[in-house]
C-alpha cells in the first residue's frame, strides 16, 4: 500500500475512488462502442442493399444511349460505395483503438482495486508495465490496418462488389 502523505483522506481511499472513476469511464466507452457498432452495422446493410440494386440495374438489357447512361451512373454508385467502405473501415479501426484504451483502463482499475500492500517502487514497476503493454499493443494496432488514405489509393480495397461489410 502507498504510504500516506498527510491530509484528511488516506491514500487507499483516493486510489479506490480513482479506480471507481476508471471503471465508470470504461463502462461508458463500452456502451458508446456498442451504440456505434449498431449504427455502423445499419449503415453497412444499407450500402449492401445499394450494391445489390446497382448490380440489378447493370443487368437491365437496354439499347444505347440509355445503356451508356446506366453504365455511367452504376460506375458513380460503385465509386460512392467504395468511399463508404473506406469510411466504415475507419470506424472499425477507431473501434479497435477505443477497445484497446478500454482494456488499458480496466487493467489500471484492477491494479488499483487490488489491496495487496506494495512499495512505491513496486507500484511504479506495475504502472510502467501497464504503460509498456499498452504502447506495444497500440503500435501493433496502428500497423495492422491501413489508413483511409492508403485504402483509397488501393482500388481493390474500395471495390464495393468484393468488400464484405461486417
Amino acid at each position: 500500500m502507498l504510504p500516506s502523505r498527510g491530509g484528511s483522506s488516506d491514500v487507499r481511499s483516493v486510489i479506490d475512488e480513482f479506480g471507481r472513476l476508471l471503471e465508470i469511464f470504461s463502462a461508458q466507452l463500452a456502451e458508446s462502442l456498442r451504440e456505434a457498432d449498431r449504427e455502423c452495422t445499419a449503415v453497412g446493410e444499407s450500402f449492401h442493399d445499394l450494391a445489390e440494386a446497382k448490380t440489378r440495374i447493370e443487368q437491365v438489357d437496354c439499347p444505347s444511349p440509355v445503356r451508356t447512361v446506366l453504365d455511367r451512373e452504376c460506375s458513380s454508385i460503385a465509386g460512392a460505395l467504395g468511399a463508404a467502405v473506406v469510411a466504415l473501415q475507419y470506424h472499425d479501426r477507431l473501434t479497435q483503438r477505443i477497445g484497446h484504451i478500454r482494456v488499458g483502463l480496466n487493467h489500471l482499475q484492477k491494479l488499483l482495486s487490488d489491496t495487496t500492500p506494495r512499495s512505491d517502487d513496486e507500484w511504479l514497476a506495475l504502472l510502467q508495465n501497464v504503460d509498456r503493454s499498452y504502447h506495444l499493443e497500440w503500435h501493433r494496432l496502428a500497423r495492422s490496418v491501413p489508413t483511409a488514405q492508403e485504402a483509397s489509393q488501393d482500388p481493390a480495397a474500395c471495390d464495393a462488389d468484393s468488400v464484405e461489410l461486417f
